[in-house]
C-alpha cells in the first residue's frame, strides 16, 4: 500500500516550457553556425574567412563534414535520452514526480557551461561540443522535458480543465520557438557565441529554480521495500511494452485503420525529423545564410504555424471540418512547400515558402487527434506513449538517412531529399483521407440507425393512462 505525501505548491508549466523552448531555439541555429566555423577553421585556419558564412557556403567538403557532425550530435543526444526517459518515467510513477522534472534542466545547465567554453575556444575541435549532447541526453533530453511537463500538467489539473492546460503548453511551445528563432542569430551577432550561451544558461537556470521552488511534490513511499529501484524500472518498462502490445493487438472496430495511421504518422515524423537536421545546411548552401538569416526565416515559419494551430485549427473544427481532413490539408501545403524548397533560387522565394507552410502543424495534430478518437478513454495515455516511442525511433532513423545521403546529393541535385520527402507524403495523405471518410460515414450510419430504432416518446395521454 502506498502512502502519498503531498504538499502545497502551484506551478504553471507554461512558464518553464516557454523558457526551455526559447533557449532551445536560440541555441539550435547558433550551435550549427558555431560547428561550421570550427570545421572551417580546421580546414583553412583563417578566422576572417570562417566567420563569414557567405564566403564558403558552397564548400562541399565542409558541408559534408558539418552534416556528419549533426548526425553524431543527434545520435549522442537521442539514444541515451530514450533510455533515461524510461528510467525517469519509472521514478515519476513510483518515487517522486519532481526529480524527473528537474533532472533535464540540471543536464542543460552543465551542457550550457560546456557551450560557453566552446564559444570562447573557437579554434578547439567541434567534437568537444558533443559533450553537451551526451550530458543532456543522459539527463533525459528534450523527450523527457516534453513528456514530464505534459504528465505533470495532466496529473495536477482537474479533468475538466486539462484541455486548457495542454493548449496553454502548446501555446508556450509555439511562442518560445518563434521568439527563439528570431533572436538567435541577432543575439549571437551582437554579443558573440559565449554570451549567447550565457544568456541560454540564465534562461535554463530561471526555469530550474521556478520548478524547484513551485512544483508540487508527490513522493510515494512503499511499505514493501522488497522491490528495489532497478526492479521497479524493469517493471515500468515491461508495463510500457505490454501497453504497446495491448493497444496494437486489441480487437476493435477499426484496428487495421489504427495500424495504418500509426504507420502514416511514423512516415510524417520521419520526414519532419530528417528535414529539420538538413534544412540549416541546405539554406546555407543555396543562399549563403548564417544563423541570423535562418533564424528570421524559421521564426516567421514557426510563428505562422503556431497562430494557425491555435486559431485557425479550432475555428475550422468548430465549423465541422474533421481532424483527418485538416491533417490532409496540412500535408497538401507541406508537399507544395517541399517542392518549392527543392528548387529554391532566392531569399524572396524562401520567405514565400514560409507563408505556404502555415498549415504544417495541422499534420501531426490531425493525425494524433484522429488516432486517439479510435480508442477508448482509458487507452489515451497508452496511445500517446506509443506515439512518443514512434517519434524517438523515427527520429533516429531519419537522422541516419538524411545526414548521410544529403552530402552526396550536392554533386547532382541538392534538393533531392526535399522532392523525395514530398513523394513520401503521398502515402500518409491517402491513408488519413480514406480512414477519415470511412470512420466518419460509419459513425453517421450508426447514429442514423440508433435514431431510427429508438422507441417513440410517449404522448401526454399515454403517460397519464399509466399513472
Amino acid at each position: 500500500m502506498d502512502k502519498v505525501l503531498k504538499y502545497a505548491g502551484h506551478l504553471r508549466m507554461e512558464i518553464p516550457i516557454f523558457l526551455y523552448m526559447l533557449s532551445s531555439f536560440i541555441k539550435f541555429p547558433v550551435f550549427q553556425n558555431l560547428a561550421y566555423e570550427k570545421i572551417c577553421y580546421q580546414h583553412y585556419h583563417d578566422d576572417v574567412l570562417c566567420s563569414n558564412a557567405s564566403a564558403y557556403y558552397k564548400d562541399k567538403s565542409i558541408q559534408a563534414e558539418a552534416n556528419h557532425f549533426i548526425f553524431a550530435s543527434s545520435m549522442i543526444l537521442t539514444l541515451p535520452s530514450i533510455l533515461s526517459t524510461l528510467i525517469l518515467g519509472a521514478v515519476s510513477d513510483n518515487r517522486s514526480i519532481k526529480i524527473p522534472l528537474l533532472l533535464p534542466y540540471v543536464g542543460l545547465v552543465f551542457a550550457s557551461l560546456n557551450y560557453i567554453v566552446q564559444g570562447i575556444l573557437l579554434h578547439a575541435n567541434a567534437n568537444y561540443m558533443l559533450i553537451s549532447d551526451a550530458i543532456f541526453g543522459a539527463c533525459g533530453g528534450y523527450i523527457c522535458i516534453i513528456s514530464t511537463t505534459l504528465t505533470y500538467g495532466v496529473k495536477t489539473t482537474r479533468l475538466q480543465h486539462r484541455s486548457y492546460r495542454i493548449a496553454g503548453v502548446e501555446g508556450a511551445i509555439g511562442l518560445g520557438g518563434t521568439l527563439g528563432y528570431v533572436l538567435s542569430g541577432t543575439i549571437r551577432e551582437a554579443f558573440g557565441y559565449a554570451y549567447t550561451f550565457l544568456f541560454i544558461l540564465i534562461l535554463i537556470s530561471i526555469a530550474f529554480f521556478y520548478v524547484l521552488i513551485l512544483a508540487k511534490e508527490e513522493v510515494r513511499i512503499r511499505e514493501d521495500n522488497s522491490i528495489g529501484f532497478c526492479s521497479s524500472i524493469l517493471s515500468y518498462i515491461r508495463k510500457i511494452i505490454c501497453d504497446f502490445y495491448f493497444v496494437l493487438t486489441k480487437p476493435r472496430a477499426f484496428r487495421n485503420i489504427l495500424a495504418l495511421n500509426l504507420i502514416g504518422l511514423g512516415c510524417e515524423l520521419f520526414i519532419f525529423a530528417g528535414l529539420m537536421d538538413i534544412q540549416f545546411s541546405y539554406m546555407r548552401y543555396k543562399l549563403g545564410w548564417g544563423d541570423k538569416a535562418y533564424g528570421w526565416f524559421s521564426g516567421l515559419s514557426y510563428g505562422l504555424t503556431t497562430l494557425a494551430i491555435l486559431i485557425l485549427y479550432p475555428f475550422l473544427r468548430s465549423k465541422g471540418v474533421t481532424d483527418g481532413i485538416l491533417g490532409c490539408a496540412g500535408m497538401v501545403t507541406k508537399i507544395a512547400s517541399l517542392i518549392m524548397l527543392a528548387f529554391l533560387k532566392s531569399e524572396a522565394m524562401a520567405y514565400s515558402i514560409a507563408v505556404v507552410t502555415i498549415l504544417n502543424r495541422f499534420v501531426s495534430t490531425g493525425f494524433r487527434v484522429f488516432i486517439s478518437s479510435l480508442l477508448e478513454t482509458d487507452e489515451q495515455g497508452k496511445i500517446f506513449s506509443v506515439i512518443s516511442l514512434l517519434d524517438g525511433v523515427t527520429s533516429l532513423c531519419a537522422t541516419s538517412m538524411y545526414n548521410m545521403v544529403y552530402p552526396k546529393t550536392l554533386d547532382f541535385f541538392p534538393g533531392f531529399l526535399f522532392l523525395l520527402s514530398a513523394a513520401l507524403l503521398i502515402f500518409p495523405i491517402i491513408v488519413l483521407f480514406i480512414s477519415d471518410r470511412t470512420v466518419h460515414y460509419h459513425r453517421l450510419e450508426v447514429d442514423s440507425h440508433s435514431s431510427d430504432e429508438a422507441p417513440p416518446s410517449p404522448t401526454p395521454a399515454e403517460t397519464s393512462s399509466t399513472m
